[in-house]
């Protein structure tokens, strides 16, 4: 695949995964509303039953919505694996100077999952795109996954 494919590709997933989440939030936010009109009707606004019935509606979104996340990824790593040639090989550069644990032992696959994990976990993705385009000892440790991390954090932030 060409690079623009890849990147058409990509976007395409990351908008479908986005649909899905949220239509997921509005189908939570639906059956809330539900649940505090029989609360309402049944005069039991105030019980702990609702809290729980809430606190439960909220915990089956949020697993949810990482499940939707999790499949995000398995389709972006198998869409990267295709074009992927290789990492580098941390000649000349000093791995204990990451911010996270650049384990040159570790598969591409894995070593892009432990780079995207650290920059995702950013609270402002603007600032992680920022940092990651910095970053020259992701750019050797990644290799060709390095601008597919770069590229997601790009989309991810404008969403």
């Amino acid at each position: 695949m060409t690079e623009e494919e890849v990147n058409a590709a990509v976007e395409k997933l990351v908008a479908a995964a986005n649909e899905e989440s949220e239509e997921a939030v509005r189908e939570y936010e639906e059956a809330c509303r539900q649940k505090v009109y029989a609360a309402a009707e049944n005069r039991t606004l105030r019980s702990s039953i609702l809290t729980g019935a809430l606190a439960q509606l909220k915990e089956d979104n949020e697993a949810r919505l990482k499940k939707i996340q999790d499949e995000l990824d398995e389709s972006l790593l198998a869409l990267y694996a295709e074009n992927v040639s290789g990492s580098g090989t941390g000649e000349g550069i000093d791995p204990s100077e990451a911010p996270y644990d650049a384990d040159y032992s570790l598969n591409a696959r894995d070593r892009y999952l432990r780079v995207k994990e650290y920059y995702l976990s950013y609270d402002d993705l603007s600032q992680a795109y920022e940092d990651l385009g910095k970053d020259e000892i992701a750019m050797d440790y990644l290799g060709d996954y390095y601008f597919y991390l770069l590229r997601l954090l790009a989309i991810m932030k404008d969403q």
